[in-house]
């Protein structure tokens, strides 16, 4: 449309069937969604089709969205019929153009031709659907086709309501029928003419065939050179996929139809998408994608614009003050998988980028607000897609003991407390956070003794009694088994238990009495409680804390004031520990176990004899090989007489090694996917040589500890071939052979 003079009005949708004018603006009330809208004039006659927007696919799950399409119209010369190859890629640096489809010659793309294969259609263009190697599992599936269409050509096409589809270039068309028609009509009689969107569902056929091209055609259209927009059309397929090697994400979708038009002043409308779950930890950008297809947007035609959450969103080829530019992009860069190859659409924009950080999308948050604005454009918003990735919790738990005589022996009827700590390391929240501890038949309970000493959310904090459903601790009695149980945390109760967020702790305790025996032979009191928590995508994380209380060992001849078991690297255990005070000691015994209760030597070091001030003690254990999740470890200390005593139990649960990091989609075309644990936060670079061993790409990431999903992009100019990703670890470097196509 051409630009026309600017001033103030605001229009707002609530009901498509209440048209209210006011201030020489249509207002429509009544709709709990604010949608986009659709202001007349006097001079026109309009009904519309509209369709406020909803969700169609909601799942957190291992997976993903592709989004893909191709326009079916193209400006020609009306001299020779060739194309305006100039103006349809006119666009290609940064996204705007001097040129539009209004009094354009507009004319159909028909890759198939005349003859041949697809003979019969009037129209098709392809475009390829990538996904990551590995098991690719499609959750769902649909075509959409649109464009602007005179009324007579509409009716007058057979099967008008009809779309073409096939796999490949050369295999058999199906065709579908619609299973939704959103239009507006403008005018009447044969002259008048309809936007339009449709879709159907093609899961069966992406399940079928997978990755790879996929042509499609015969969508409804007219052709020539009309004003007020002029002609256009395409199509657009989204895909949700799910595959185990990606990470677990919350992935949405949204489609509807609404028309964001001006007529000769800026407009502004909103509309807020519900139903989100985002992550509750802090997203890096990469973490959340929104993917957006819409309709009749020009490259010539500035002064539109997106806002997210308030927030004004570009990119390198979707500016500020143009974003419906025709462009089918991918994270600010042009898609060329497609046939023809055009960088201008002539009016269909899909355009996927990263939105984790910068537009206002807050931890926990259900919703997204977007406003979407015009000075001197029309355009239809059609689709929406969200995928944010899931966050962790990295829930861990300690559990200490103590005896009433306090010389660290077990005594027949003697008291024994034991007291769990825990905490809550990783980025995500810890939710449904429940503490079981299955006692040994070498103690009894002692009623009553139940505390929470500290944790957010509960309150009030202290005892707790023994009964079911009153607070948050249970004694459970079933059978043989009798369970200690803490439900703890934000929301907890009598019935639930609840979450705590990243970095949060608690502190639990209870006590027990040491049974007798008839031989008087008190033999070790091993107990092993268990932690569990979900992260936000429902999966499921634990932790073990194990205590042990040896008669044969009687109480350290030292004060140890700190020790410690973490994951150093891949397959590196560091064992650190220290003492303020050493009387007559000989040596220390780091012992190993994968079980808690049967210990090996790891590592001696020598003790310090006799000492009053702090010293500080370390080894690093290397567990290849060993094939654990958890590896236990203790402390034996040994006295210059022979005697000797054992220290607490520190546990480790040992992650996945960076050099199995994943490498997805491969063979690729545009970017990468690289999914790796890493073992510190700090920068690293990522670089990619050719089979000749030269450098053609190289680019800096900065690492968390934990899970990292990175991409590589800006790899579509490279030529096919093989090439070689090198990471380097603490470890040393990591190289992958990876396939452009």
């Amino acid at each position: 449309m051409p630009v026309k003079p600017a001033w103030l009005s605001q229009l707002y949708l609530t009901d498509l069937n209440s048209f209210i004018m006011k201030n020489s603006t249509l207002r429509l009330v009544g709709v709990q969604l604010a949608c986009f809208l659709l202001l007349l004039t006097a001079s026109q006659s309009v009904s519309a089709q509209l369709r406020n927007y909803g969700i169609i696919y909601s799942e957190n799950l291992r997976g993903n969205t592709a989004l893909f399409g191709n326009t079916l119209m193209h400006i020609t010369r009306t001299s020779d019929g060739t194309v305006r190859t100039d103006r349809m890629n006119e666009n290609a640096a940064d996204g705007n153009s001097q040129y539009g489809n209004d009094n354009s010659n507009m004319t159909q793309v028909d890759i198939d031709g005349s003859t041949g294969v697809g003979a019969g259609t009037r129209n098709s263009s392809s475009a390829d659907l990538q996904l990551p190697s590995g098991t690719n599992t499609i959750r769902m599936a649909r075509l959409y086709w649109g464009g602007r269409v005179l009324n007579s050509d509409f009716t007058s096409f057979a099967g008008n309501r009809n779309i073409k589809i096939r796999f490949g270039t050369s295999n058999t068309y199906t065709e579908l029928g619609s299973l939704q028609i959103d239009s507006v009509q403008v005018g009447t009689g044969t002259s008048a003419y309809f936007q339009y969107q449709m879709y159907t569902d093609i899961t069966n056929i992406i399940q079928a065939n997978g990755s790879g091209t996929y042509t499609v055609g015969n969508a409804p259209l007219s052709t020539g050179s009309v004003s007020g927009g002029g002609y256009y059309g395409g199509w657009t397929i989204v895909v949700v996929y799910e595959n185990q090697t990606l990470p677990f994400s919350s992935v949405r979708v949204y489609d509807g139809f609404r028309n964001v038009f001006n007529g000769g002043n800026p407009l502004t409308t909103s509309v807020t998408l519900t139903g989100l779950n985002v992550p509750s930890g802090a997203l890096a950008n990469t973490d959340a994608k929104m993917g957006v297809m819409t309709w009749e947007g020009d490259a010539n035609l500035t002064g539109d614009f997106l806002r997210i959450n308030g927030n004004l969103f570009s990119n390198g080829i979707n500016a500020s003050n143009n974003p419906w530019n025709g462009t089918i992009s991918e994270f600010g860069s042009h898609v060329t998988t497609k046939n023809p190859n055009y960088t201008n659409q002539m009016a269909l924009d899909i355009d996927q980028f990263y939105v984790g950080t910068g537009y206002g999308i807050q931890p926990n948050a259900t919703s997204v607000d977007l406003l979407f604005g015009t000075e001197a454009d029309q355009y239809f918003p059609g689709l929406f897609t969200f995928v944010i990735r899931m966050k962790d919790p990295t829930i861990i738990l300690d559990k200490l003991v103590s005896d009433a005589s306090g010389n660290n022996q077990p005594e027949a009827n003697e008291v024994l407390t034991y007291t769990l700590r825990g905490k809550n390391l990783g980025v995500g929240n810890a939710n449904q956070l429940i503490i079981n501890d299955t006692l040994p038949s070498t103690v009894t309970y002692v009623p009553g003794s139940m505390k929470v000493n500290y944790c957010v959310g509960v309150s009030p904090l202290g005892a707790k009694s023994d009964a079911s459903g009153d607070d948050h601790g249970d004694y459970i009695v079933s059978g043989p088994s009798r369970i200690v149980r803490f439900r703890l945390g934000n929301g907890s109760d009598g019935t639930n238990a609840g979450w705590i967020a990243s970095l949060d702790s608690f502190e639990v305790e209870f006590k027990v009495t040491v049974n007798p025996t008839q031989t008087g032979i008190i033999p070790p009191i091993i107990n092993v409680a268990r932690v569990q928590a979900r992260s936000d995508a429902n999966v499921l994380y634990t932790d073990d804390g194990l205590a042990i209380l040896n008669p044969s060992s009687g109480p350290l001849p030292i004060i140890l004031s700190r020790f410690t078991a973490q994951l150093a690297g891949n397959n590196q255990v560091r064992v650190n520990w220290a003492t303020s005070l050493e009387i007559n000691c000989s040596h220390y015994i780091v012992e190993r176990s994968l079980d808690g209760r049967l210990f090996q030597q790891a590592a001696r070091i020598a003790g310090a004899g006799n000492s009053s001030v702090e010293l500080s003690y370390g080894i690093t254990d290397d567990i290849s090989g060993l094939g654990a999740n958890i590896v236990y470890y203790r402390l034996r200390q040994v006295d210059l007489d022979g005697k000797n005593s054992v220290s607490r139990v520190a546990s480790v649960r040992v992650k996945k090694a960076s050099s199995d990091f994943v490498v997805a989609p491969n063979p690729f075309r545009n970017h990468v996917n690289i999914t790796l644990d890493w073992p510190k936060q700090e920068n690293t670079t990522v670089r990619l040589f050719n089979s000749q061993g030269a450098e053609v790409a190289r680019k800096q990431f900065l690492m968390i500890a934990g899970s990292n999903y990175l991409t590589f992009d800006e790899l579509s100019k490279l030529p096919t071939g093989s090439y070689y990703l090198q990471v380097a670890t603490e470890e040393g470097v990591i190289v992958k052979k990876i396939t452009k196509q």
